[in-house]
C-alpha cells in the first residue's frame, strides 16, 4: 500500500521523469516515498495517512526527494509531526507562439501550530532548486486541513478552531 523501497517505478518517476516528491521517516524507522501516479494506486499521501491511522505510526521527518536536489528537510520532530500536509504542484510556462515551454514543480509542506492558530509552511520550487522564503505562516483552512495527517489521539483535532473547519462552519 505505501512505497518503502526505491523500486523501478520510483526510480523512473524521480530519475527519468524528473518529478518532484517527498520522503517521510516514520516513528517506527520506516522510510516512505511519494510514488505519485503509480498505476491503480491512490495518492501516496492518502495511502500514508491511512497507514499511519492503522498502525499508530507518526511522521517524524519529511524531506524533499528529487533527482539532482540535495537532501532538504522541510520539518522534523522526533515526537511526531501532528497536523502535517504535503501538496505537489506542477505547471508549465509556454510562449504564446508555442516555441518555448518550461516546467515548474513545487512541493509545499505545512504543519499545524501547537495552538492551532496558524500553519507553518515551507515550499520548494524546481527548477529554481530553492525554498521560497524559507518558510511562511498561513491561516488554517478547510482546504489545508483536509490534507493533514494527525497523530492518533491528537489533541489538535479537538481544538475549537480545527473543529470549526472540520464542521464546515468556518467563515
Amino acid at each position: 500500500m505505501i512505497c518503502t523501497k526505491k523500486d523501478g517505478y520510483l526510480r523512473k518517476l524521480i530519475n527519468s521523469d524528473l518529478m518532484i516528491s517527498w520522503m517521510a521517516t516514520l516513528s517506527s524507522g520506516l522510510t516512505v516515498f511519494g510514488d505519485y501516479d503509480r498505476p491503480e494506486m491512490d495518492n501516496p499521501w492518502y495511502r500514508l495517512r491511512d497507514y499511519c491511522k492503522e498502525t499508530g505510526d507518526t511522521i517524524n521527518k519529511i524531506e524533499l526527494y528529487m533527482f539532482g536536489a540535495e537532501s532538504m528537510v522541510f520539518f522534523e520532530d522526533q515526537n511526531g509531526l501532528d497536523g502535517i500536509f504535503v501538496m505537489r504542484g506542477i505547471a508549465k510556462d509556454q510562449a504564446m507562439d508555442g516555441s518555448h515551454s518550461r516546467s515548474f514543480q513545487t512541493l509545499t509542506v505545512g504543519v499545524l501550530s501547537e495552538d492551532c492558530s496558524y500553519v507553518d509552511v515551507a515550499k520548494y520550487t524546481w527548477p529554481h532548486n530553492d525554498f521560497e522564503k524559507g518558510s511562511s505562516r498561513r491561516v488554517l483552512t478547510e482546504e489545508n486541513l483536509k490534507y493533514m495527517i494527525f497523530k492518533n489521539g491528537s489533541k489538535k483535532l479537538e481544538h475549537p478552531e480545527v473543529q470549526k473547519h472540520l464542521n464546515g462552519t468556518a467563515v
